[in-house]
C-alpha cells in the first residue's frame, strides 16, 4: 500500500489497511497518532543540540537524556549527558533505533493490540517542530514489537500539560527508559484519537 498524508492518517479505514498491508492487525485493535517528543529536525545536528543544550534537553524537556541522567545541574554535567546517550543509542537494536529516532522521524501511528505494538513511524516535509497535520507515513520502515520485547506499556503525565500525556514504551533490554512519545488525548484531525486514548486508558496503570 502506499504511504497517506493526513487525509489517510485521519480516516480509520484508510489506517486499518495500512496496518493490515504489513499483517500489523490483531483482534482488538487500538490505532494511536502519537508525536515524538525527542525530534530535531534533519536540518538541525541532534548531538550538537544534545551537547550545547543538555540541560534543557534532559533536565527540562525530558526526553531520553532526562531519563537517563536526572537531576543534572546546570551547565555542569553536558558531557556526562552526551556519553551517556550516546552509549544508550549505541545499545539500540535496529528496531528500536527506529522508535527511539531523534532526526529522522517526528511521530508514529501505533496499533496497541494483544499480540504487541505495530509502529508504522511518520516523517513530515521539514519542519522543526512536529505538527500531526503535516505527518507522512513511512511505511517500508514499519516495525512491529512483540510483547515478549516490552517490559511495560505506561499513559504518563507530563508536566504543565492537561491534554496530551506521554506514551511510555519500557523494553525489557534497556534499563527503564521508555520511548518519548507525546500522546494527544483527542485531536481534531485523527476522528478515532479520543475513543482509543479512552480505550488504552482503560487497560493500563496511570502514572
Amino acid at each position: 500500500m502506499d504511504n497517506v498524508n493526513i487525509d489517510g492518517i485521519k480516516d480509520m479505514n484508510v489506517v486499518r489497511d495500512l496496518f493490515s498491508s504489513v499483517n500489523g492487525l490483531g483482534e482488538d485493535n487500538c490505532f494511536l497518532v502519537v508525536l515524538n517528543r525527542d525530534y530535531v529536525s534533519a536540518s538541525i545536528d541532534p548531538s550538537s543540540t544534545l551537547e550545547t543544550n543538555a540541560t534543557i534537553t534532559g533536565a527540562k524537556v525530558g526526553g531520553v537524556a532526562g531519563g537517563l541522567v536526572g537531576g543534572a545541574i546546570a551547565g555542569s554535567m553536558n558531557s556526562v549527558i552526551q556519553e551517556t546517550v550516546n552509549e544508550f543509542y549505541g545499545k539500540l537494536d535496529d528496531k528500536q533505533r527506529i522508535l527511539f529516532s531523534r532526526n529522522v522521524y517526528c511521530g508514529y501511528l501505533v496499533n496497541i493490540m494483544e499480540k504487541g505494538i505495530a509502529v508504522i513511524p511518520l516523517r513530515n516535509s521539514g519542519q522543526l517542530i512536529p505538527k500531526i497535520k503535516d505527518f507522512i507515513t513511512d511505511i517500508d520502515n514499519y516495525v512491529f514489537i512483540g510483547n515478549e520485547e516490552i517490559a511495560r506499556i505506561n499513559i504518563e503525565k507530563l508536566p504543565l500539560h492537561f491534554s496530551t500525556k506521554k506514551l511510555a514504551i519500557y523494553f525489557k533490554n534497556l534499563d527503564n527508559v521508555s520511548t518519548q512519545w507525546t500522546l494527544p488525548t483527542k485531536n481534531k484531525l485523527v476522528t478515532y484519537q479520543q475513543e482509543n486514548c479512552n480505550k488504552l486508558a482503560s487497560r493500563l496503570p496511570q502514572q
